[in-house]
């Protein structure tokens, strides 16, 4: 049975373009914790000139479900049902850092917390996510595109 790569699943995240877009980095992902890094740009900043909540948003998400995937079985997935985030101070410039981690992973259902922590180490925002895991798919002799028809699309073509 295949084990978790820390080192493949962090340069599979970090390429992903919504993470490059974000300006963040995983960090670090193993034993149901991550640790992932946002640098502060312009453009991620609100009208106010701090930190977007979108990005902390995301990156509530984002820590939350690398620290998950570092404890489910490689063949699982799962999708986001809801995340919450709680903000306490606004955050300027310099770099923000997420450290998620997971509270309870059932068969079904799995939760997680996450700290944001600016340069100075101050907790500028905490958050929590859900996650649904999905079924691992049966082993599929064919690809699914040839398997057997559904009996929906065009007929006779």
């Amino acid at each position: 049975m295949k084990k978790f790569d820390e080192r493949f699943y962090k340069d599979r995240v970090n390429a992903l373009p919504f993470v490059k877009l974000m300006g963040m980095k995983l960090l670090s992902s193993g034993g149901g914790k991550s640790v992932m890094r946002c640098r502060i740009r312009p453009v991620l900043r609100n009208t106010a000139g701090t930190l977007h909540g979108g990005v902390m948003g995301a990156l509530v998400d984002m820590s939350v479900a690398t620290a998950l995937r570092s404890v489910m079985p490689l063949s699982s997935r799962m999708t986001t049902v809801e995340y919450k985030v709680n903000f306490l101070k606004g955050v300027p410039d310099g770099v923000v850092t997420a450290h998620g981690a997971i509270l309870r992973m059932g068969k079904t259902i799995a939760a997680g917390s996450t700290e944001i922590r600016n340069d100075a180490g101050e907790v500028v925002a905490f958050g929590s996510a859900t996650y649904y895991i999905l079924k691992r798919p049966k082993e599929r002799t064919v690809p699914a595109i040839m398997g057997k028809s559904t009996g929906r699309g065009r007929k006779g073509k």
